[in-house]
């Protein structure tokens, strides 16, 4: 085998990997249990927490992954222009967090699972 079907070999083992992990992922979380919070707003948030380290939540239908972040309380976790900030698995604030921003200034959403 010369270098670049070498290469090509390589490449297309690289993208059925990518593949396989992609569809164990939406699996996953199909499986996971979600947490339904109501918020002071009106809107439903959606809630999972796969791992330690992971909370992806649901807005109006738009899914986004958030990860831990440090807090002197509670459990805060960032990403995807959103900051989640539970007390307990009850109580959340959720913010909107502009890039520039690492702890949202925005007061936020009181929500609550019901």
């Amino acid at each position: 085998m010369n270098v670049r079907n070498g290469l090509l070999f390589a490449s297309a083992l690289a993208l059925v990997g990518c593949a396989a992990t992609a569809s164990q992922r939406t699996t996953t979380n199909e499986s996971l249990s979600w947490i339904s919070y109501a918020c002071s707003n009106g809107q439903v948030l959606r809630a999972t927490y796969p791992d330690t380290n992971t909370a992806v939540i649901k807005i109006k239908d738009q899914t986004y992954t958030l990860h831990v972040a440090i807090s002197g309380s509670g459990a805060r976790y960032t990403g995807e222009g959103w900051q989640w900030w539970t007390k307990g698995m009850h109580d959340g604030m959720l913010a909107p967090l502009p890039a520039a921003e690492s702890i949202a200034s925005a007061p936020g959403v009181a929500c609550h699972a019901g």
